[in-house]
């Protein structure tokens, strides 16, 4: 049986100016994927980048990631802040 993807939707392109740290990024851009440029990480763990682009899926940045590394940038490929309803705790 044939599945059927949902048509890729087109990254919206930012390529912001200022660093801040990865947490902030997906926060400020919940339930969507962001493509950040590290810019400075510890213990190889990226903290902090500048946004490069934003999208609903993460296939949609894959080209603009591609990119990104073939010019020998480190990025990091995010999810930001989920916006689905948590599990429900019964006590």
């Amino acid at each position: 049986m044939a599945q059927i993807l949902a048509p890729r939707t087109e990254p919206e392109v930012i390529h912001a100016s200022e660093d801040r740290a990865l947490a902030v990024w997906q926060e400020l851009y919940p339930g969507h994927w962001l493509l950040l440029e590290v810019t400075h990480e510890e213990d190889s763990e990226p903290l902090t980048g500048r946004l490069l682009a934003v999208a609903s899926t993460d296939l949609a940045l894959v080209r603009l990631w591609q990119e990104h590394i073939q010019q020998g940038k480190i990025t990091a490929l995010l999810y930001g802040r989920s916006t689905d309803a948590g599990p429900t705790v019964v006590a």
